[in-house]
């Protein structure tokens, strides 16, 4: 099969959405190409707050693939409070006053499923540090490893030093990065059933009775204020260097969208800010480019043609996206001659529509224009090597 580069085109001038945002740097992304439809300072590093914790849920069932149904024991280093100022020698996953909490008491054992909710939806401090104790033998290594699995899955700009996000002066991340963060997560069934949900019932433990969490995102709430229908996940953050920090998905017909606001100055801010790039972008409109048009012949020399087979598309080869999403894109034509004779309408090659990321995004197959035989030297050549 003989892969020729059609041609090249680069940057179909996507038209980014036009919208202002009081958050100090925010990010859109769609959750199935990663193409960014929105960004401001959305590559500059910030300070995530409980953000993290979607790095924390996706390691833990992306890479350690934990059993939920698993019973851990809560340890006296997963609660423990700083008692005094905290200073640069402090352990970073050290558990403050002002943290959001689970609420677990050492010695209490609880499901990792229990735990994953607590984190979630309450963004349990004490519950990241219990499931990354448990997961990885300590907190610290715990960190390790999650900031290895951050760089190798993309996450160029970030770097943990606890699971839960409390401040750090090198706990940092983008929007970017933790967009990325929650695209990989939505892929994950257990992800999006628990980030889903609004209230879960937390069991029964030997240390506490059964209770009720509700969750944190309150675009997940149909009670809510900011109740957003067509939201699926989220994560809601805070601390007072960081601000009020939300990364939230959402979902409208074929599309599902990431966004991410970090930085804003009030609660309420942060879900109206992200309703409002999910309302932007979900009111677009799809356009249709066509990029090798049915009229365009294709000729091709094959070797023993008695005259080159020329070949076309039975119909426009066009491609479909959202305005903001334009693609870069190239064309290649793939040739794949039948054996002689070639008949007048037989599919001889194909050509495809690729993107920045490799994927065939549309394609349309060629066909020939007129018959091609060989010529007599070739169809002798080819009976001396059948009768050998």
């Amino acid at each position: 099969m003989l892969i020729l580069l059609l041609f090249c085109l680069v940057g179909l001038d996507a038209k980014p959405l036009e919208i202002s945002t009081r958050a100090k740097s925010a990010l859109l992304m769609n959750a199935d190409t990663g193409a960014v439809l929105f960004e401001k300072n959305g590559f500059e590093t910030a300070y995530p707050a409980s953000t993290t914790k979607i790095a924390t849920a996706l390691f833990v069932f992306d890479e350690k693939k934990i059993d939920l149904t698993k019973m851990v024991q809560v340890s006296t280093e997963a609660v423990r409070h700083n008692s005094g100022k905290r200073t640069d020698e402090t352990p970073s996953h050290w558990l403050e006053r002002d943290a959001s909490l689970m609420g677990l008491v050492r010695g209490e054992i609880l499901s990792l499923d229990s735990l994953m909710h607590g984190l979630m939806l309450v963004s349990g401090n004490d519950a990241a540090n219990v499931i990354g104790e448990a997961v990885s033998g300590s907190i610290p290594k715990y960190v390790d490893e999650l900031n290895e699995y951050v760089q190798r899955i993309g996450c160029k700009n970030t770097h943990f030093t606890n699971p839960h996000g409390y401040h750090h002066p090198n706990h940092v991340s983008t929007p970017y990065d933790l967009c990325l963060l929650m695209k990989k997560a939505l892929v994950l069934p257990s992800f999006r059933e628990i980030t889903g949900k609004s209230t879960y019932v937390r069991p029964k433990t030997n240390k506490r009775l059964e209770a009720e969490i509700k969750q944190y995102n309150l675009l997940i709430s149909p009670t809510k204020k900011y109740f957003y229908p067509k939201a699926i996940a989220g994560k809601t953050g805070y601390h007072s260097l960081a601000g009020y920090c939300l990364v939230a998905a959402a979902t409208d017909e074929d599309r599902t969208l990431i966004a991410c606001v970090l930085g804003c100055q009030k609660s309420g801010d942060r879900f109206e800010e992200v309703r409002k790039l999910f309302d932007l972008a979900f009111a677009e409109k799809k356009v249709e480019k066509h990029l090798v048009l049915a009229s365009q012949k294709f000729v091709k020399t094959v070797d023993g043609a008695k005259a080159s087979l020329t070949a076309s598309l039975s119909k426009n080869l066009a491609l479909s996206f959202y305005p903001s999403e334009e693609p870069e894109v190239k064309a290649f034509i793939h040739w794949n001659p039948p054996t002689f004779p070639i008949r007048k309408g037989a599919v001889v090659g194909e050509v495809q529509i690729i993107n920045e990321l490799g994927t065939v995004v549309a394609k349309e197959s060629l066909y020939s224009n007129t018959a091609v035989d060989c010529t007599f030297f070739h169809s002798l050549k080819q009976k001396w090597n059948r009768f050998f």
